[in-house]
């Protein structure tokens, strides 16, 4: 018995959706999307249960949609019944087909309906009507309306971004970059027809030039790996250089076809140099500091080399460390860059007045080492002056004058109204270094003079000054 009930149960189901299925009405009210049509007026004469649920109301056969008294277009301008798509199918003939329109609720509430209108005509071809096809796609409008908010952040981010980013099809031809690219590379490269890289020209690492065909994204799209931070030398089309981290990563499709490849590349100019900089202090500061050693080991040597009073040969190589400190000291406030010449003159004399003294000459920036022989060999002069010559004596006069003549530095010591003046017999060590120095250290010339009246020195060297 029981299995006789159910059969019969399942028999009366059957019939019943044969009957809403093999009938028009029927058949419209179950599907998922409104279906509603209209006289050539508007009015309704028709409308499935989906349509009411879009409407939110109660159909009013014979009169137009009401919502639609409430509707925007999809680009938010006010609609009239005039300009609805129902009412354009109808005023023309002509199918509309996927026509967004926007219905506001009662309350502020959006709903974006997506309308397809088919006109109806009777065997004579007289427009009697139409079929429309609304359905709810608001939950598609924001889903596209935040991935495009998505894609114009993205946008906004890249073209923001300080780090340079360029894109390529899987050919390597440049589907788009950043402003951070262009300032890079120097100049703006064509998209759709420059391949692989904007940049001008590319060199390896070690100054080889590196085609374009060879650059690391390149590579990447090839070899179809990520290549990460390789190290790049780019020359822009005004000869400017630099370099910068390549990081290549190829792009895939969903079913594993190679689509392209992003590149990212951080510019490491300014490290580059700080790197190369600092590379060329550690090379001058050992360089300098062996020749300060030198100087300081030759200097002791000589000093001390003659037999004679210990505290006066102390004395006598504590000054001249004094004066190697003190030519250190000013190039130090100079950054070690370069030193005045000026400046090194007085330096030196300052300890024995300057009512005596008189120092003329332009300004003339001297390179380190040519800072420190200069003040070395103006002290071993000054200590000469102040112990046998026209500092000995309060009467007596010097004069320091130098000019700067085709490159060259031209120097003369000149005393006056001191002792008597005769050519020593032998050359101390005063006169030895100066002329070593002079001649070994800044290439040039220097002679002396030991006429009666006075001690004079001329010194010459090919020393590139800037004033």
């Amino acid at each position: 018995m029981a299995e006789a009930g159910l059969a019969l149960a399942r028999g009366s189901a059957a019939r019943l959706l044969d009957q809403a299925f093999h009938s028009w009405e029927g058949l419209v009210s179950h599907l998922p999307v409104g279906i509603y049509i209209c006289d050539r007026h508007g009015g309704m004469v028709f409308c499935n249960r989906r349509a009411s649920e879009l409407w939110e109301e109660e159909p009013v056969f014979g009169r137009p949609p009401a919502a639609l008294a409430h509707a925007y277009h999809a680009d938010g301008a006010p609609m009239t019944l005039r300009q609805s798509p129902v009412s354009e199918a109808l005023a023309t003939g002509v199918p509309v087909r996927d026509r967004e329109v926007v219905l506001v609720r009662p309350g502020g509430r959006r709903t974006h309906v997506l309308f397809s209108v088919e006109p109806i005509f009777d065997e004579r071809g007289m427009l009697i009507g139409a079929v429309n096809c609304v359905q709810d796609v608001t939950d598609l409008r924001q889903a596209r309306d935040m991935l495009r908010a998505r894609q114009g952040w993205s946008r906004r981010v890249v073209e923001a971004a300080p780090i340079a980013l360029c894109q390529t099809d899987a050919d390597g031809v440049l589907l788009g970059f950043n402003p951070a690219a262009v300032e890079l590379w120097g100049r703006e490269p064509r998209i759709g027809k420059d391949r692989w890289c904007g940049a001008y020209k590319l060199y390896e690492p070690d100054g080889a030039p590196m085609p374009l065909d060879r650059s690391p994204i390149a590579m990447a799209l090839k070899e179809r790996r990520q290549i990460s931070a390789a190290e790049v030398i780019f020359e822009r089309p005004d000869g400017g250089k630099g370099a910068f981290l390549a990081y290549s990563t190829p792009l895939f499709s969903p079913g594993g076809e190679l689509a392209g490849a992003i590149n990212i590349m951080i510019d490491i100019t300014e490290r580059k140099r700080a790197e190369d900089l600092q590379k060329t202090l550690l090379d001058e500061l050992n360089h300098r500091v062996k020749n300060t050693l030198a100087t300081v080991q030759s200097l002791a040597a000589h000093s001390f080399h003659d037999v004679g009073d210990p505290a006066g040969m102390r004395q006598a190589f504590e000054a001249r460390l004094m004066a190697l400190s003190g030519a250190h000291n000013r190039l130090a406030e100079q950054r070690w860059e370069a030193a005045d010449l000026g400046d090194l003159v007085a330096g030196v004399l300052a300890p024995y007045g300057d009512e005596a003294i008189l120092c003329e000459g332009p300004q003339a920036r001297l390179s380190t080492r040519a800072s420190v022989t200069f003040a070395m060999v103006l002290h071993e002069l000054a200590t000469n002056a102040a112990t046998y010559g026209a500092l000995s004596e309060p009467q007596g006069r010097l004069l320091v004058h130098w000019s700067r003549q085709a490159g060259s530095i031209l120097l003369e010591w000149r005393e006056s109204r001191g002792p008597p003046v005769r050519e020593p017999d032998h050359s101390g060590f005063g006169l030895r270094f100066i002329r070593r120095a002079v001649e070994r250290e800044l290439a040039g010339d220097v002679s002396f003079d030991f006429a009666p009246i006075g001690f004079k020195c001329r010194i010459s060297a090919p020393i590139p000054a800037t004033v």
